[in-house]
């Protein structure tokens, strides 16, 4: 077991490993669009921290705030 800080990601049960999501542009902006809202000031930085996991070739499918624990 590690102990680690927040952020962390809680849930990795829906993964993919090396190969991204492939949705067309219209479906991708509209998730992009519920994540906004469901994230809120906090958007920018899980955007970055997915960016960190697909630049290791990890693609988060379920990404929510129940997902992704900051601390208050």
């Amino acid at each position: 077991m590690t102990v680690v800080q927040q952020p962390f990601v809680l849930d990795f049960a829906e993964v993919r490993l090396d190969f991204p999501l492939d949705f067309p542009d219209d479906v991708w902006a509209s998730w992009q669009e519920e994540k906004q809202e469901q994230f809120g000031e906090r958007w920018p930085i899980v955007k970055r921290l997915l960016g960190e996991f697909e630049a290791l070739e990890i693609y988060l499918l379920d990404v929510s705030p129940r997902n992704i624990s900051f601390r208050d």
